[in-house]
């Protein structure tokens, strides 16, 4: 009796873990995992620069010429002055060959009688006297070198590398004459300092606006106090002004109240090109770096 007793628990224990251990493959045959997403990496791009070639200029409209920048006039190169002690000397030995060619002219004397005895006669011959006041000489002038822009070519035309001509001749904020701006740079951008090209911009595009790009960047100088990444959700419309700009947590990198307002502040103020929706949604990031 009891060695049935054991064998039925044995038997009814044996069910019980057979079942457990079913159960267990059958969850883990269908229950999975996902991966979470990864975001990806901001890509750093170049800020455009304002189009021009100078780094002087004050006006609204951004002057545009075809061509090649020229290369800036080397004031040195072009006029050699003379110096004042070969100068000097010059007018001196001129004065000398002069005095001499007059020392040297001949006196015809009238013939006279033989028979009549002739009184021995010196003459003497005074040497005009030297004048010691040397003649000032002039330096001549350097030109005036041409207000082109420094890194074009000898073979260059003075234009800013646009693509028409407007007429315009001054564009700027620095002041004075000039279209301020690099050749290359972008006739709406604000920004008037660096090269333009490649290098680490204040914002990118994340995710979203596809065929969107950006024409109009604030300026990315403000105060604060650390290097941080501000993710901001935007709404752009057909003519792409950003109606709306509102902080992403997921890939801000600080909690500082006052960054966050300077980037949702800045990405009201940027620009995008026209798109054929009427509102496209994007995130984009902000990268805020001291300066070192």
């Amino acid at each position: 009796m009891e060695a049935n007793f054991e064998t039925q628990k044995n038997m009814k224990a044996l069910g019980i873990t057979i079942g457990i251990c079913g159960l267990m493959a059958l969850m883990l045959f269908f229950v999975s995992w996902t991966l979470p997403q990864v975001q990806p990496p901001v890509i750093d791009e170049g800020i455009e620069v304002n189009l021009g070639n100078s780094d002087e200029g004050l006006g609204d409209i951004p002057p545009q010429v075809p061509g090649d920048p020229a290369l800036e006039a080397n004031p040195q190169s072009e006029a050699t002055p003379v110096p004042p002690s070969q100068a000097d000397e010059t007018s001196d030995t001129k004065m000398e060959e002069d005095n001499n060619v007059a020392d040297a002219t001949p006196v015809n004397a009238s013939p006279k009688p033989v028979e009549k005895p002739k009184a021995t006669r010196t003459t003497t011959v005074k040497a005009p006297a030297k004048n010691n006041n040397k003649p000032a000489v002039a330096t001549p002038k350097p030109p005036k070198p041409k207000a082109l822009y420094g890194g074009g070519t000898a073979q260059g035309t003075g234009g800013n590398n646009a693509d028409s001509y407007n007429g315009v001749r001054n564009q700027g904020i620095a002041g004075g004459h000039g279209d301020q701006g690099k050749p290359n740079g972008n006739p709406n951008s604000d920004s008037y300092t660096g090269n333009g090209g490649t290098g680490k911009s204040g914002v990118a595009i994340r995710s979203g606006l596809q065929g969107r790009r950006f024409t109009r960047f604030p300026s990315f100088e403000d105060d604060f106090n650390e290097n941080a990444k501000v993710a901001v959700d935007v709404i752009v419309n057909r003519s792409g002004v950003v109606t709306s700009a509102n902080i992403n947590p997921k890939g801000t990198t600080t909690t500082n109240a006052n960054i966050r307002n300077i980037a949702r502040k800045k990405a009201l103020q940027l620009k995008f090109n026209e798109g054929s929706a009427d509102q496209q949604a994007g995130t984009i990031v902000f990268d805020f770096k001291l300066k070192g």
